[in-house]
């Protein structure tokens, strides 16, 4: 799967590009919500995976402006936070990623995406 990584933490960033790599998904990594719109805008991507609490425009404001770029990508979304209130605020369908997440949890989460789950 293609897919659009954004995390303000320089190295989350890495750690979790080169392991979405090692699984075998084309990974692009960047570090706000900005960087993540300019990339979808240029590309297509199969997943939005992002963290929800970022610098300037949030994880939420970020995908709910990515549907509306390429309406067929699903949406991961990672916090620490009380997830019922980040759905709720989010108002598309996403699923949501318990902060902090084994590298187990993130493969049982994207193998449930690319199986349609």
């Amino acid at each position: 799967m293609n897919i659009l990584y954004v995390e303000d933490n320089a190295m989350l960033r890495a750690t979790i590009a080169d392991y979405l790599d090692e699984l075998g998904h084309e990974a692009v990594a960047v570090a706000s919500a900005e960087e993540a719109l300019g990339e979808l805008q240029h590309g297509r991507f199969d997943v939005l995976f992002t963290d929800v609490s970022l610098p300037g425009r949030s994880g939420i404001e970020l995908a709910r402006e990515a549907v509306v770029l390429q309406p067929e990508m699903a949406l991961v979304l990672a916090s620490g936070h009380d997830l019922a209130q980040e759905r709720d605020r989010l108002g598309v369908c996403a699923t949501l990623l318990p902060k902090p997440f084994d590298l187990d949890q993130l493969e049982q989460v994207l193998g449930d995406l690319a199986v349609g789950g």
